[in-house]
């Protein structure tokens, strides 16, 4: 049955501390009877109607849940001063037992939410809160701090980073800390929104040093954001950033992900952790997984270059739309309801353009390798000896066009089509002939190069690309090395703390390995795949001054001759997972 809903506005929470939370509650019209919560924990703004695109509180209520929507600590209706992420164990603990504790609850509670909403939830339940039974994270930034979230590569997530704090966080803060001084208030707002304008064209990324920034930017962006380009991946703000998912819980899990995420490593590590932890111990539920043609922050499965039919979160196919899917499986988890229609797992394969089903995400059947070879071929052997050369000056760097993005401008996440990029001389291509029958790339795709610097430091990208029968070259998966860091990269890609810097020697070859995070797409008969090559993805990833020094604190800059080596001996390549 369909109910009518009740909506409150400002219900509040009782920290242990004083401090009050304040929250908008949905929930059945139906006086006596107790319901599960379902409660989500955002800094943007519980009534942001962003937060209907994703999981509609109404409608979800109607169904027969209470629905919290609770602003956290320092933020927007709710009281305090705002610390990210560290806040949210214990006001997340409190908040979830201050929920089943409601006169309309039925004493059990899941936690729902993408990005900060995910990572929250995973910090409520290291504290193992009373009434807590389910947690859905979607897209969640906690983990892989080095692997994507705060560096890749030994490279700064420059563009989410600045604009995150930017674009997400600043403009509150800047209201609660002038709110009692209006003249001030309105200097501050005036200024933001100058750096606003030039985070739109793009400048404000082209800032050197970077910490130049500080100038024009809030009190948060000074002390929190932009030190952060000046900082080494594998230090004490990564520890902080992997801790809340870096253990299973036991609870059930429902793990949402897109293949153009900034974190869709984590998605897949979250599940997989969750997986393990439900073979060893038959307490744990097996977790549940969907994996669809999204970015971090649009579910539509629509971009500007590339559209995947079917791919909406209004309608995952017979499954009904993402806020239905949501609600079977925590009816089933909270309220002892039917198993939910959805397989445990569910994947759009991009190409096919359809959904597929699985009982867990399946292992490749097989792999793959594709060699760089001379004239631009990428074939399934390698070639004869050879090298290719460019330049990469860090005053002209490639734009970030496409990928798993996430900044403030002109660029956009997703299967961006490369031709701009592509007809740059600071980017080498490598393609295969049409393929002779449909091929699909499933998982984790790493690339391994050889290749030597006139610097004594500087950056190699890897992308690989999907081409079309009519030219058309689409990005789906990408990554960077910094050379400095390439022993700790040293394994398929992906950062291990504790393992030093290594400046290159110019002109000696070095292998480097590049992880470009996974991907299932189906490529045609007639398709071909392409593999780019080059220094820079700006303003995704900072730029390498190729001097040794970091964008953060240094303008000066020198060009670097890049050579990429290739055949038997140097056998640089691509490797992918493949799925029959």
């Amino acid at each position: 049955m369909a109910y009518t809903v009740i909506i409150e506005n400002d219900v509040e929470t009782l920290l242990s501390d004083g401090t009050v939370l304040r929250s908008t509650v949905y929930r059945p019209a139906a006086e006596g009877e107790r319901f599960p919560v379902l409660m989500t924990r955002t800094p943007y703004g519980r009534d942001l109607s962003v937060n209907s695109a994703y999981f509609n509180p109404a409608t979800v209520a109607a169904e027969g849940f209470v629905v919290v929507l609770q602003d956290v600590r320092g933020r927007f209706g709710s009281d305090g001063e705002f610390a990210p992420g560290e806040q949210e164990a214990d006001d997340g603990a409190e908040a979830v037992a201050w929920a089943a504790r409601l006169p309309y609850s039925s004493g059990r509670v899941g936690m729902w939410g993408r990005s900060y909403f995910a990572e929250s939830q995973w910090r409520a339940a290291r504290r193992a809160p009373q009434g807590l039974a389910a947690l859905a994270p979607g897209v969640c930034a906690a983990g892989n701090a080095d692997n994507g979230a705060l560096f890749r590569g030994g490279a700064v997530e420059l563009g989410s980073r600045l604009s995150w704090g930017h674009g997400s966080i600043s403009l509150e803060t800047i209201r609660r800390e002038f709110a009692s001084d209006p003249a001030r208030l309105e200097r501050e707002l005036e200024a933001w929104r100058e750096l606003d304008a030039a985070f739109a064209d793009g400048s404000a990324y082209g800032t050197l040093p970077l910490n130049d920034l500080k100038s024009r930017a809030c009190t948060f962006m000074q002390s929190a954001i932009i030190p952060s380009a000046g900082a080494d991946p594998g230090a004490e703000a990564s520890e902080a950033w992997d801790w809340p998912a870096s253990e299973p819980v036991p609870l059930a899990t429902l793990h949402l992900g897109g293949w153009f995420d900034i974190f869709l490593p984590n998605t897949l590590d979250q599940y997989r952790r969750q997986l393990e932890a439900s073979r060893r111990d038959p307490a744990v539920p097996r977790p549940r997984l969907i994996l669809g043609p999204w970015s971090h922050a649009s579910f539509t499965g629509l971009f500007p270059d590339a559209a995947f039919p079917g791919g909406s979160a209004a309608a995952l196919g017979p499954y009904g739309d993402l806020s239905s899917v949501h609600a079977q499986w925590f009816r089933h988890i909270l309220a002892d309801g039917p198993e939910p229609a959805a397989p445990p797992v569910l994947v759009y394969v991009l190409g096919e353009n359809r959904w597929r089903g699985f009982d867990e995400l399946p292992a490749p059947t097989g792999r793959r390798e594709l060699f760089l070879g001379a004239g631009g071929t990428l074939a399934g052997r390698p070639g004869e000896d050879a090298a290719v050369a460019y330049d990469y000056d860090p005053l002209d760097p490639v734009p970030s066009t496409g990928g798993a993005t996430m900044h403030l401008g002109a660029d956009f996440p997703g299967p961006a089509e490369q031709s701009r990029v592509e007809a740059r001389a600071d980017v080498l291509t490598f393609t295969t002939e049409p393929l002779a029958e449909p091929l699909t790339v499933f998982g984790e795709v790493t690339a391994r190069l050889f290749a030597s610097s006139s610097a004594v430091d500087t950056d190699f990208v890897v992308r690989l690309c999907r081409v079309t029968p009519d030219g058309r070259s689409l990005a789906l998966a990408d990554g960077i090395v910094r050379a400095s860091w390439r022993d700790a990269c040293a394994d398929g890609g992906a950062f291990r703390a504790g393992v030093p810097r290594r400046p290159l020697t110019p002109g000696a070859v070095e292998e480097f390995a590049v992880s470009l995070w996974s991907t299932a797409c189906t490529f045609a008969a007639g398709e071909r795949i392409r593999v780019q090559v080059t220094s820079s993805c700006h303003p995704r990833w900072d730029r390498n001054l190729n001097t040794g020094a970091r964008a953060s604190g240094s303008s000066d800059t020198v060009v670097a001759h890049q050579r990429v080596h290739l055949g038997d001996g140097t056998p640089s390549r691509i490797t992918f997972g493949v799925l029959g």
